[in-house]
């Protein structure tokens, strides 16, 4: 199920290319941005109800290893790097899904 939601959102957002715009401040950085992004974004999509009940989740052993990576964030580096990612960075990506939307006609008009 998660491969054809993955499918989907490469397909019609062009998600890859969106996503590997982001970065953070960090200098050096052992996580990659686009890791603990990806690791926030599907505990949305799996409605978890925090960070630390994602990272119970990414511990199990090949748990979204494609998505993610071998090396797994903890909540702590999540909520870390969270905060250091510029806002319109997050606003751009949220303006391009809008825009396809409403392209693809899911959004009526007022």
């Amino acid at each position: 199920m998660m491969r054809r939601f993955c499918a989907y959102i490469e397909k019609v957002f062009d998600f890859r290319k969106l996503i590997h715009k982001l970065r953070d401040r960090r200098k050096w950085a052992f996580i990659s941005t686009l890791s603990i992004w990806c690791s926030v974004f599907f505990s949305f999509v799996m409605r978890q109800r925090s960070l630390n009940a994602i990272e119970q989740k990414l511990k199990l052993k090949k748990r979204m290893e494609r998505l993610i990576g071998k090396v797994k964030p903890s909540a702590d580096r999540i909520g870390d790097v969270m905060g250091l990612i510029e806002p319109e960075q997050l606003r751009d990506i949220l303006l391009w899904v809008n825009r396809c939307l409403r392209a693809n006609k899911a959004f009526e008009r007022f």
